[in-house]
């Protein structure tokens, strides 16, 4: 009887081993097994893939030497960037650059590489709704009180109503310049100033200044008057007429946008 077990146990041990090597052989389970290895987990929840990041985005930062920098960055589908910075009251304060972005590994930043760059020069920007916070070298935001100006709010491009109330933005006069462009607006508007009220106002506020042209801060009631066909105006937006001038001020980071 013993010997009868003792047959039985081999021969079913016998029987589980060739299963085993069976499933180990076949093809298609060795494929299932190496696709269960291959599978990586795709978080669909980073900003790259879940934020419309692409757009406009503008701040006034802190400057030690001037009353601020007003600073322009657009993020471009194709991976391209565009930048500026304006350096208020200073001459020879604009400068511009252009190069190419990628993200960071988590999806959650953005690092600006431009052209004229070396290896090591480049820009960190942290990417969150409708916004850009620019970070340090270690990828850090700032913790001074003037961290709040170092986010970049995205302009919009849809349609602004003007009329019969006032609007708050960015005004500049020059040689061949006359803009007016609101704030959170992607798009400047050349302003036409009927009385010469707005110039001598602008004017009383920066004096007069090469270019770059200061932008000031302004509140307008103002009424749209179309599309310009011809002349310097036509490169803009659309063609603005002064109504009514609430205020007229020099830039500061307590008056910007807010």
């Amino acid at each position: 009887m013993k010997k009868i077990h003792i047959l039985a146990l081999s021969i079913a041990i016998a029987l589980f081993g060739c299963k085993n090597n069976e499933h180990k052989n076949n093809p298609e389970n060795i494929i299932k097994e190496d696709v269960k290895e291959d599978v990586k987990i795709v978080d669909n929840h980073t900003a790259e893939i879940s934020l419309d990041w692409n757009g406009t985005y503008r701040s006034f930062l802190p400057c030690a030497s001037c009353p601020g920098i007003l600073t322009t960055v657009k993020l471009n589908n194709d991976k391209t960037f565009e930048k500026s910075d304006l350096y208020l009251g200073t001459e020879n304060g604009y400068f511009d650059s252009k190069g190419t972005f990628s993200f960071t590994k988590d999806g959650s930043k953005v690092i600006l590489k431009s052209e004229k760059a070396s290896e090591n020069q480049t820009t960190l920007y942290a990417v969150k709704e409708n916004k850009l916070t620019l970070l340090d070298k270690d990828g850090q935001e700032t913790a001074s009180e003037f961290a709040e100006m170092y986010t970049l709010k995205k302009a919009s491009n849809n349609p602004i109503d003007f009329s019969n109330k006032v609007t708050k933005g960015l005004l500049t006069f020059g040689h061949e310049v006359s803009s007016f462009r609101p704030c959170d607006a992607e798009n400047s508007y050349w302003i036409t100033d009927p009385s010469n009220k707005l110039r001598a106002l602008y004017y009383k506020e920066i004096g007069n200044q090469k270019t770059p042209y200061t932008p000031v801060m302004a509140e307008l009631t103002v009424k749209n008057i179309g599309k310009a066909t011809e002349g310097f105006a036509e490169q803009y937006e659309s063609v603005l007429e002064t109504v009514a001038i609430k205020s007229v001020a020099a830039m500061t980071p307590e008056n910007y946008c807010k």
